[in-house]
């Protein structure tokens, strides 16, 4: 993972996206070219593009390869990434054969408490429950991906009572 400020910008994407070198090159960077010229054409490179053909993610301040999962748990753990960019990614990575890891491993990375390959339907079947008890209650419930849930008043007694 590499920020979209730090200095070392241009030989990042010349080592992971393009090599200006190859006769057949029209991005139009050069060694002489600034870390603002470089962000502006990897900004210009439709997301799934990157994704596909070069292996790499924009996200908020952040740029890395995607197809290695150690950059998505990063990723996640930061808070640079969404369950739902990662499967995203994870589609687009399997469209075109470039894949080594699975929702399993986001999941996992997630919600490490719960381990690996639980059930995702047994884990959103536990939160309707929870929200059926009162116990939580979701903020965004007309979101049809990546709903958030909140602990009501009644889950807070429920939990100090626990």
């Amino acid at each position: 993972m590499i920020s979209k400020t730090d200095t070392s910008l241009l030989n990042w994407i010349y080592k992971h996206v393009i090599d200006f070198t190859d006769e057949n090159d029209n991005s139009g960077l050069t060694w002489e070219s600034t870390n603002k010229e470089a962000l502006s054409f990897m900004n210009g490179i439709p997301k799934k593009e990157k994704v596909q053909k070069y292996g790499v993610y924009s996200a908020k301040s952040y740029l890395f390869v995607v197809d290695e999962f150690d950059d998505i748990k990063e990723g996640l753990q930061k808070g640079v990434l969404s369950e739902k960019t990662c499967k995203m990614i994870y589609t687009w990575n399997s469209e075109i054969g470039r894949e080594n890891w699975d929702m399993d491993d986001v999941m996992y990375a997630l919600y490490p408490a719960l381990g690996r390959h639980i059930s995702r339907n047994f884990f959103y079947a536990t939160i309707k429950n929870l929200v059926d008890l009162g116990v939580m209650e979701c903020v965004n419930p007309e979101t049809e991906h990546g709903r958030m849930y909140i602990i009501t008043e009644k889950g807070e007694r429920v939990l100090g009572l626990l």
